[in-house]
């Protein structure tokens, strides 16, 4: 698990389990997370078996069916279980007070959000892609984790491996979206813009209060980086998805 722990921000909080899974050839399909990107279930089960051996065996992982929305699922009040919660429900976002409860976010290109909370006791998790980002689903992670006490000035945050400005070619119809925040794209000769989706988001969480010292920007764009991370862009299409996550100790 030790390879997986990228997110400086949270290496010191004793208490936090975190960190995004990489490329692998030892597991199907590069150790691929996803269930609704096409390739075999049954494989993808197995990874996700694999993956759980890495953690304590009574923790429970949760994921939904990523559909670009800016929902969030407070999943607190949920029985405790233990291995994958599967289910199909859409939403972008889960938060938890709950120790040894895995939040997990499927990436290819899209980044993810993880926060935390010490002192309210509060973890949450986003995918957000460009339409989530136009949604601002970090605010509405946000306000989820608020209702359980959670402080922007108290937040750490990680902003993951995502594509970024070196690598991510949008039209006009994505910009129009993001325009009170200029420097978060530049326009090239063919019309198109390079566009830097962390960019936008950390944007917005200085605007809800959280402290520049307590969010974590990742240098990593999956563009750039297809030998660790699946790249949607850059590998035509691909099915593989990684995971981001993070969890409290029990």
């Amino acid at each position: 698990m030790e390879k997986w722990n990228i997110f400086e921000i949270f290496n010191k909080e004793k208490e936090i389990i975190s960190g995004a899974t990489q490329k692998s050839s030892d597991f199907f399909y590069d150790f691929s997370l996803s269930l609704y990107s096409g390739d075999d279930v049954s494989k993808i089960e197995k990874n996700r078996e694999a993956l759980r051996k890495f953690f304590p065996k009574n923790y429970g992982f949760v994921s939904f069916y990523q559909v670009h929305s800016a929902r969030v699922i407070d999943i607190s009040d949920y029985e405790k279980f233990s291995g994958w919660h599967n289910n199909s429900i859409e939403a972008d976002g889960i938060v938890t007070n709950k120790k040894g409860v895995v939040l997990a976010t499927l990436g290819a290109d899209c980044l993810s959000l993880l926060m935390y909370d010490k002192n309210a006791g509060v973890i949450g998790a986003a995918h957000s892609g460009w339409r989530g980002t136009a949604k601002n689903i970090a605010k509405k992670l946000y306000e989820s984790m608020q209702k359980r006490g959670a402080k922007a000035e108290n937040i750490l945050c990680a902003i993951t491996p995502g594509i970024r400005d070196c690598c991510y070619e949008v039209g006009a119809e994505v910009v129009e979206h993001f325009l009170e925040y200029p420097s978060s794209f530049k326009a090239k000769s063919n019309g198109k813009y390079m566009f830097d989706n962390a960019k936008v988001n950390l944007l917005r969480l200085l605007e809800l209060g959280f402290k520049r010292e307590n969010i974590e920007v990742s240098p990593v764009c999956t563009g750039c980086s297809t030998d660790r991370f699946f790249s949607y862009r850059k590998e035509n299409g691909c099915n593989g998805r990684f995971i981001n996550f993070i969890a409290m100790r029990e």
